[in-house]
């Protein structure tokens, strides 16, 4: 399942909308919109960017939005997908370890569903480093149906395997090293929950007084 998921992010991207749609029973994007809440802006970098979808709605909001993706396919089909909505947000292709950003440079950095350079201590740092102080790092990375019929249990475990890597007490504990406070919340729907990790660089003391 993951070896089919690496390959749907690339050769077959193409196909992505339409898978997460249906593993998702249509709540995928309901779970990206859950990280909307909680950014704080007005500069907002979105690493791993996908189809392009949240970039879209996060630019429509007034954010002045950017993305780092590491796909080829994913960042021509997102490119494609804002032209056509009139969207304009600065993509490039990169790792999220080595991001071509100057210190200090967003409010908040947001990612849903990420791949495995979200436990990667290097990407971790990156990610803490393009951040200003009292930034948000956002990260939703858990989705579920509450049905437990057959096919939605299947689906939970299939997202389990390709939606985001590591519980949200596994991505809690890579995390604690950043620096960054963490604070983790949830979202219930009728249909699901979505979680969402919060991390907040914190100001600097100024040393007076």
């Amino acid at each position: 399942m993951a070896f089919a998921f690496c390959r749907l992010y690339n050769e077959f991207a193409w196909a992505y909308d339409r898978v997460s749609h249906l593993v998702s029973r249509g709540e995928w994007r309901r779970w990206q919109q859950a990280a909307l809440p909680h950014l704080r802006g007005p500069r907002i970098l979105e690493a791993g960017f996908g189809t392009g979808d949240l970039l879209s709605e996060m630019r429509s909001q007034g954010y002045l939005c950017y993305g780092v993706e590491l796909s080829p396919s994913m960042l021509r089909i997102a490119q494609r997908k804002l032209k056509r909505k009139g969207v304009k947000a600065p993509l490039c292709q990169a790792r999220a370890q080595d991001m071509p950003f100057q210190d200090g440079a967003f409010d908040s950095l947001v990612s849903t569903f990420p791949s495995s350079f979200i436990l990667d201590l290097r990407a971790q740092r990156e990610m803490v480093r393009v951040l200003a102080l009292g930034g948000r790092l956002v990260v939703v990375n858990e989705g579920r149906l509450w049905g437990r019929d057959p096919w939605s249990r299947f689906l939970n475990w299939a997202l389990g395997v390709t939606s985001g890597d590591g519980s949200p007490i596994q991505l809690c504990e890579a995390l604690e090293g950043t620096g960054l406070e963490l604070q983790e919340e949830e979202e219930r729907s009728e249909r699901s929950r979505v979680r969402v990790i919060v991390g907040i660089k914190e100001e600097e003391e100024d040393g007076t007084g």
